[in-house]
């Protein structure tokens, strides 16, 4: 069982053409060789797959609803009345949604941009940080219901067609999230329903912390490992949940210079079930 999270594209590291070359100028030297332009093939890309998602929605939809039903089940002892009820909401949403009473395919694909913008702002912030850091990352959020997508699910890219580049944690909505490490706030989204992220810049490496329903900190804040940046979400119809996701959990990235690595290398062993 795989509970969805945002989907995080094989992508080299863009920026666009201004980005680099202000980040060349500051530099005063010649193209890092980490540093990748933003090209036309990158749009086309995009375009691809937002098409893709839109002639897909229902499958998506109906996949999504399937995987929701099951969360509810798994985390059902620890439901609250009102989360209970908020299981409950998403499940109407989604049903809603695949009857046809509202078009899913335009949602849909506007988290899907939400997410591509996420994945290039992670990319952007490890731009010039380490192809190979020494990593020391505690859990942003305790693996109390195992992992339930891993570093490049097969399954995910099965239903979604393309690579999902973190972790999904499963968690309580509304959960405390926290920064893995020390380091420096270096984005932080509200798309209100749509897709919320965070980026934190650590010592060679970048942390993305993504579906989260409340944002707590600012862009350049330092955080020190275990410091509260917001809450976890990711329920369906909820803030920050976007459209392309299917329970409660938190989204969690690890990007060097080199690009996305798995997370669950770097994470204290906890004895974690991976929820198939």
């Amino acid at each position: 069982m795989i509970i969805v999270g945002a989907a995080f594209f094989g992508l080299s590291h863009v920026m666009n053409t201004s980005q680099s070359a202000q980040l060349l100028d500051a530099q005063g030297g010649d193209t890092p060789p980490q540093i990748a332009v933003h090209t036309a093939e990158d749009e086309i890309r995009r375009a691809r797959l937002e098409s893709e998602i839109a002639d897909r929605h229902i499958e998506i939809l109906k996949y999504q609803l399937h995987v929701l039903e099951e969360e509810r089940k798994r985390m059902g002892p620890d439901l609250s009345a009102q989360l209970n009820e908020e299981f409950r909401a998403g499940l109407r949403l989604i049903v809603d949604l695949i009857e046809g009473k509202r078009r899913a395919d335009d949602k849909m694909v506007q988290t899907f941009k939400e997410m591509w913008d996420a994945n290039r702002a992670g990319l952007a912030a490890a731009t010039l940080s380490d192809s190979d850091p020494q990593i020391n990352i505690n859990w942003p959020v305790e693996p109390t219901y195992g992992i339930s997508a891993i570093f490049q699910d097969p399954e995910y890219k099965q239903y979604f067609g393309m690579e999902h580049n973190a972790i999904d944690i499963p968690a309580l909505q509304g959960t405390p999230v926290v920064a893995a490490d020390d380091g420096v706030v270096e984005e932080v989204v509200d798309n209100g329903l749509g897709y919320n992220f965070i980026t934190v810049r650590h010592a060679g490496y970048v942390t993305l912390s993504g579906h989260l329903s409340e944002l707590h900190v600012q862009k350049g804040q330092q955080v020190l490992r275990g410091d509260p940046i917001g809450l976890s979400g990711g329920m369906p119809g909820t803030a920050g949940a976007g459209n392309l996701s299917t329970g409660p959990h938190l989204h969690f990235e690890l990007i060097t210079g080199a690009g996305h690595i798995n997370a669950l290398k770097h994470l204290p062993a906890a004895g974690v079930e991976l929820r198939k």
